[in-house]
């Protein structure tokens, strides 16, 4: 299973145990709308939670930080950006309007 950060994801019922482990590691919940990996979520601990409730793997996707779609086989592995939105004309533009409009949002 993969997870993106910062996007909404619903999970099976884990049981009050598993939810009350993933709530000490700061993941957020909402009822309507699942969980969520935030900044503020110990990551590591909610990847192990998760795995080991599921009985699968879990990992983080990564997605372009322009476009937010997640990163294909053609992207370099450590990639920021997506093949697509770096070979337009505008991406450094993008990238930086994307950047402020994160910094607005603080």
């Amino acid at each position: 299973m993969r997870i993106a950060t910062n996007k909404w994801f619903t999970l099976p019922r884990l049981g009050r145990d598993t939810f009350s482990e993933l709530m000490r590691a700061r993941i957020k919940y909402d009822s309507k709308f699942g969980f969520k990996i935030t900044s503020t979520t110990d990551v590591p601990r909610v990847l192990s939670i998760l795995s080991r409730a599921l009985g699968e793997s879990v990992e983080l996707e990564s997605a372009c930080f322009i476009c937010q779609r997640p990163f294909t086989e053609k992207d370099k592995p450590g990639s920021v950006i997506c093949s697509d939105c770096r070979s337009k004309e505008d991406a450094y533009s993008l990238y930086t309007m994307r950047f402020a409009s994160l910094m607005d949002l603080s």
